[in-house]
């Protein structure tokens, strides 16, 4: 068997930084590539959704010719057509002439056969090498893949794959296909590999296809450090050190390390991918990996919560994400209906004739303590936490919205029996809380429906307070090492939303701020006229 690799870093990868790579980023990752001695390299997607010139995305051919190596190419240069993202039609491709890429990666979905191969035909007649590549290989029954193995030698395209999309698919599910297709398409068609590591499998599942013995030559995709969505990709760094070790010392494994040290982990700094027990579990569950971001991303659930979650999506939503079909899933788990006007009556006694001050665990609790404590001394307000708490601010009650949250700070809770627990009903917790009605404190906004602190403040204006202090709500700053003034309160920063957020937050106390008056007693980026930096909501 032949063995190449395919990087598709910069295509696969940009799905992380919406291939906002830089135009120099991407001439020098092509550069050395091209040293590294990788046999085909994917530049990026062909499409018409291009924003702007720094971007691994390229509406024609002559945009692509200008990021590759000027002289001395080896390798092979392709680009990706994914019908349905904003494709661009073949029609428009201009004919082949070997100065930019060669090749043309298409990929469609099981409805899109009939296209795909029409496209196909007009790219090859255009000159330019075809790689097939159908989304969710596994989920073609050996009777639907036959067919198109048939279709494909009608076609005889440059390569077809084997695509893994969920990350999903064990060793023996992938050397089944590997086995059925090798043994009924023309041999002269190469065969690819495109793996995702949601269960862990990408690189031992390359390794396995490695072994068989063939004629065909066998393509595998990678990225370096497996740059992509989700759990990510094979690591071009250790397949082609794999391959020097065990089959041909051909790859320069240090070109691809240059790559990542000066590339690839400044982008890891700012954004995760890779292996995570919520990618585990939508893979498991084999849905899409999506659905487990958008869960993540919450950052109110814990690892049962997601699994529950996932496990009802029904089987016909599984593999093409459906936004608005998770966030009703999300709703609906949260929203455990109650009759909450006892316990709001019980608030409203308890903050009756009371200043009230609100704490969130940002880290203006430290910096200005001792601003607090005065505020404290002088006012002796009703002093209630947001998910978090600790003695040193003299608390009468810890508002709890989040189960994530609880399950961090139920013994903290319970060692301060002074302190009273709200906690929203879509958390179970002791006898001793007083419950609220989850759905009844949420806004209409879907992107911070549930945020703790909105939560409590429009509680809070049903307990019938008209004036509010807030301290530690100072919002999230990236350049921060931890937002909290704990680090064990920290949680991941999704920078994509940071701006959007922020702006939400501020127009929801804008309304708020029509019934009660809010008034801030540290730093924070929701006070109105605060500086618009690079900051989001604790």
């Amino acid at each position: 068997m032949s063995i190449q690799i395919l990087d598709c870093t910069l295509r696969d990868g940009g799905y992380i930084n919406d291939w906002r790579f830089g135009k120099k980023t991407i001439v020098s990752i092509l550069d050395k590539l091209e040293r590294a001695n990788i046999d085909i390299i994917e530049c990026g997607f062909l499409t018409r959704m291009v924003q702007e010139e720094a971007c691994s995305l390229f509406n024609n051919i002559g945009q692509i010719e200008e990021v590759l190596p000027r002289q001395n190419r080896t390798s092979m240069y392709v680009a990706m057509i994914a019908i349905g993202e904003k494709e661009l039609h073949p029609s428009e491709l201009t004919p082949y002439d070997g100065k930019s890429i060669e090749g043309i990666r298409l990929t469609f979905h099981k409805e899109e056969i009939s296209q795909a191969i029409d496209w196909a035909d007009i790219i090859m007649q255009k000159g330019y090498k075809v790689f097939m590549q159908p989304v969710g290989t596994g989920f073609y029954s050996d009777m639907e893949l036959l067919q198109l193995v048939e279709k494909m030698n009608q076609l005889q395209p440059y390569a077809f794959y084997i695509v893994d999309t969920l990350g999903s698919m064990y060793r023996n599910e992938v050397s089944h296909r590997f086995y059925l297709i090798d043994g009924n398409m023309d041999s002269q068609i190469h065969l690819g590999f495109h793996g995702h590591n949601n269960l862990q499998l990408a690189f031992s599942n390359a390794q396995i296809l490695g072994k068989i013995q063939t004629k065909r030559t066998l393509i595998l995709d990678a990225s370096v450090n497996g740059m992509g969505r989700g759990a990510g990709n094979l690591p071009t760094e250790l397949i082609t050190q794999y391959i020097n070790k065990n089959i041909a010392s051909r790859y320069d494994v240090t070109m691809v390390m240059d790559i990542y040290d000066e590339y690839i982990s400044a982008i890891r700094k700012e954004f995760e991918w890779g292996y995570s027990v919520p990618y585990h579990i939508a893979a498991s569950n084999v849905c899409h990996p999506n659905y487990a971001a958008y869960l993540i991303n919450k950052q109110t659930l814990t690892m049962k919560d997601i699994e529950k979650i996932i496990q009802s999506i029904p089987e016909e939503y599984k593999i093409l994400y459906d936004q608005q079909l998770i966030e009703q899933l999300y709703v609906q788990y949260q929203s455990r209906e109650i009759d909450d006007s006892a316990a709001v009556r019980q608030i409203a006694r308890w903050i009756s004739g009371k200043k009230i001050l609100l704490l969130a665990p940002g880290k203006s609790l430290v910096s200005e303590y001792a601003t607090i404590m005065q505020f404290i001394d002088a006012e002796d307000p009703y002093v209630i936490s947001v998910n978090f708490v600790d003695a040193r601010y003299r608390m009468h009650a810890c508002f709890v919205s989040n189960h994530k949250r609880m399950d961090s700070i139920e013994r903290d809770i319970r060692n301060l029996g002074e302190v009273r627990t709200i906690l929203t009903s879509n958390i179970v917790g002791g006898d001793d809380c007083l419950y609220v009605n989850y759905a009844r404190y949420t806004n209409d906004d879907e992107m911070i429906s549930d945020n703790a602190g909105l939560m409590l403040l429009h509680l809070l204006k049903c307990c019938g307070a008209d004036k509010v202090y807030l301290a530690g709500f100072d919002g999230f700053h990236r350049r921060h090492n931890g937002n909290y003034y704990s680090k064990e309160l920290d949680i991941q920063v999704n920078e994509e939303e940071v701006h959007e957020k922020r702006r939400r937050i501020r127009n929801q106390l804008r309304r708020l701020s029509q019934d009660m008056e809010i008034s801030f007693l540290t730093p924070s980026v929701y006070e109105l006229g605060a500086y618009d930096g690079e900051m989001q909501l604790v």
